[in-house]
């Protein structure tokens, strides 16, 4: 199935608007975090100034040992899990071992700690930050370090650890991810949703008008109106339909005119051809006495019959034009044979029997399909369904059906009609001969549809009857 327009133009917007959502919403979130992150950094700094300080003031005044209710307050401040004093070697050396609340600069960290920097380890999934600051030597400021420390100017004095909660910051992040998610949702929505009212004026809608106006154009001959479309393109499109309409019609009216005159001609050629077959049929007629028109009956009431008997029109119509050739070998019959008033003798009806040779020979030669029916019917009418007749003796359906509906047609006419050696029969007697002859001179179909339409055959014949 194909996708409409709007389909289309939903899926893809969709594809690029959750991309574009999701990369910026992940560089929000990323900016978000490097904010917090330089936000944390700075107030652990403060954090580590103000443990320096607070440390120094206990040590001046001499009440080192109440430093550690100091350091809990410290670690009350908002998000601070835990805070530890990390010493050096040297300030060991000086003070003594350290308190519980403070750490030995072992190797590892006083590695980390050797470029002088802090040490920041972000733990994200834990929801906090480890953080490491060190202190160093200074003889400069109020805060002078060497005033109590036997150190050098810049040595290492150790460091202060904090474990700090950073849910808080996190959740900052993600709440106005979701908000910032939230409006470019919102703002994918409302660009979608002009798409689609642009696309259903000005693409949708103007083309399943397009559609109808130009079947309704070609039928009524008539031109779209090219203003009602407002695009451009559109515009252009309908000019182009226009065009191609005028341009159709005037080949289907050109057309037209043609396939009249064609029709014309074929009518004229059906007619000549039709003419032709009756004259050449009616060629031995004007040689007998007592069968004039008989070609021409035989042609409809084989028609008529054929017809009745289930043919299609190409093949009534063949039988129809064929049928008036049947007697065409009598051109060869002698006229005393021909036009004999009484019996014949048996040489002269073998000399008759040989028209349907005659026949054959004069009509076999052709391609056409009409005179090869002809040629069908000229040689086997005088067969008879038990296969007794002549000139091959064939029987049943060996008989072209053609040749087995000329055949009773043949003998219908004969005996309705008066002839040099016979009067016309009446039709409840030839009704009666035919019922006697079913399957032994007729085929029984064929006798069955004469007997249920003898009256309209009687009235062909009477009518073209001198």
């Amino acid at each position: 199935m194909k996708k409409s327009i709007k389909r289309i133009t939903l899926s893809r917007l969709l594809n690029v608007f959750l991309l574009s959502i999701t990369i910026i919403v992940a560089m929000v979130a990323l900016s978000y975090r490097s904010f917090f992150q330089v936000t944390i950094e700075d107030k652990s700094h403060a954090i580590a100034e103000v443990v320096k300080a607070g440390l120094t003031a206990h040590m001046k005044v001499g009440v080192m040992d109440k430093r550690d209710y100091f350091l809990a307050e410290i670690s009350q401040i908002h998000e601070i899990e835990a805070i530890h004093i990390i010493r050096s070697d040297a300030v060991t050396r000086q003070f003594g071992p350290p308190k519980s609340y403070e750490k030995t600069l072992d190797s590892e960290l006083y590695t980390v700690l050797s470029n002088k920097e802090p040490r920041f380890l972000w733990k994200d999934m834990q929801n906090s930050v480890e953080i490491t600051i060190p202190y160093i030597a200074d003889s400069q400021g109020e805060l002078n370090c060497l005033a109590c420390h036997n150190v050098q100017d810049g040595e290492l004095l150790g460091a202060i650890e904090m474990h700090m909660n950073i849910s808080d910051y996190q959740k900052m992040v993600l709440h106005y991810s979701y908000i910032l998610a939230g409006i470019m949702a919102l703002f994918a929505l409302m660009i979608i949703f002009n798409m689609f009212h642009v696309i259903e004026r000005y693409i949708r809608q103007p083309l399943s008008n397009l559609i109808k106006e130009g079947q309704a154009a070609y039928t009524s001959h008539k031109s779209i109106d090219v203003e009602k479309y407002e695009s451009k393109e559109l515009k252009a499109v309908v000019e182009n339909i226009n065009d191609f309409n005028f341009d159709v019609l005037g080949k289907e009216a050109a057309l037209e005119e043609k396939n009249l005159q064609l029709r014309i001609l074929n009518d004229e050629i059906e007619q000549t051809l039709r003419e032709t077959m009756i004259a050449m049929g009616e060629i031995e007629e004007i040689r007998s006495n007592d069968t004039k028109h008989h070609t021409r009956r035989v042609s409809m009431l084989s028609g008529m019959i054929a017809r009745s008997y289930g043919l299609d029109e190409d093949e009534v119509h063949l039988i129809e034009l064929g049928s008036a050739l049947h007697d065409i070998g009598k051109i060869g019959v002698p006229d005393s044979i021909l036009n004999k008033p009484g019996k014949l003798t048996e040489e002269e009806y073998t000399i008759m029997k040989q028209h349907a040779d005659l026949g054959y020979k004069v009509l076999k030669h052709s391609e056409r399909a009409v005179l090869k029916v002809a040629a069908q019917i000229a040689y086997s009418h005088h067969e008879k369904y038990d296969g007794t007749g002549y000139p091959q003796g064939l029987k049943g359906d060996e008989i072209p059906v053609c040749a087995r509906i000329v055949a009773v047609v043949d003998v219908l006419d004969a005996l309705l009609c008066k002839r040099v050696y016979k009067e016309a029969w009446p039709a409840e007697e030839v009704c009666a001969f035919l019922q006697e002859q079913r399957d032994r001179h007729f085929e029984a179909k064929l006798v069955d549809i004469v007997l249920e339409n003898m009256d309209s055959y009687v009235k062909v014949i009477e009518e073209f009857s001198e």
